[in-house]
Order: structure tokens, then sequence, then C-alpha cells
């Protein structure tokens, strides 16, 4: 299974390049972002159960998402922060990196999308910020900040 996902994933990944050599950056990402949202949204309740997470409220549960994700992606990293209502993990490898070189706005747009679709469906007052310069753009990490906002 983890290998189909994986694959899965690169497929995407090249599907967006393609659509943005011959369409262009906003095309492409007009595009994807709709089909990102509805994998993000759907894997929600998937995931929460296989992973047994019944605290929605909390990061600390909700963060085993991104470490299975991780795990069948073959993204290395730590967390540096893990709280209740805010967690900060650093990517230091993406096996993805090398091939969205010059087309981060993958990370930073569908990325960011496929985790806001994904964690908002189960807690709709997440938020999250992906900072730094990111590994498709050469830099030393990503940083995904979650967090929890209290109302």
């Amino acid at each position: 299974m983890d290998f189909f996902l994986k694959n899965f994933a690169f497929f995407i990944v090249r599907f967006y390049i393609t659509l943005k050599i011959f369409l262009g950056k906003e095309k492409a990402i007009k595009i994807m972002t709709p089909f990102i949202r509805f994998l993000g949204s759907v894997r929600a309740p998937i995931m929460a159960k296989l992973l047994k997470i019944n605290r929605y409220d909390d990061m600390r549960d909700l963060s085993k998402i991104q470490d299975m994700e991780d795990k069948i992606f073959g993204v290395k990293g730590r967390w540096e922060i893990k709280e209740k209502e805010h967690a900060e993990k650093f990517e230091m490898f993406c096996p993805f990196a090398r091939v969205l070189n010059r087309h981060s706005e993958f990370c930073h747009v569908l990325v960011k999308e496929f985790e806001l679709s994904t964690f908002k469906r189960l807690n709709k007052n997440y938020s999250l910020q992906i900072d730094g310069k990111l590994l498709s753009e050469g830099g030393p990490y990503c940083r995904f900040v979650h967090k929890l906002q209290r109302f």
C-alpha cells in the first residue's frame, strides 16, 4: 500500500509539472486545487480511524497524521514543538524536493491545501503555515507550523 501511495504522489507531482508547462502556473494550480482538497478531505476520517485519533482538539494526537504520511512518502523530519494547540515539524529530507526544484509553489499552495483540507475536516479551528526556504527551493528544511485556534 505504501508503494502505491508513494507512486501515486509522484504521479500527482509530475502531472502538476506537466500542466504547468503546457498551461502555466496559475491554470495548473487552479485545476489541481479542487482535486487536492478532495483527496485531503476524503483521507481525514480514514487516517483518524487507522491511527486511532480520538481527540481532534489536540495537535499531539492530530500530528500522528503527518507522521504517517511522512513515513509513507519517505519524508524525514523531527518535531520541535508538540503541544495541545501548537505543533512544529521540521522536515529535513523529502524525496519530492529534487523533482519540485523550480516548482516550489506545489509545496506552498498544493501541499498546504492538502494538509488544510485534511486537518480542517477534523477540526475547523486548524491553521497551517509552511515556513522557511523549502527543500524544493534548495533550503535546509520545510517547517510546518500547525495551530488550533481557541474561540
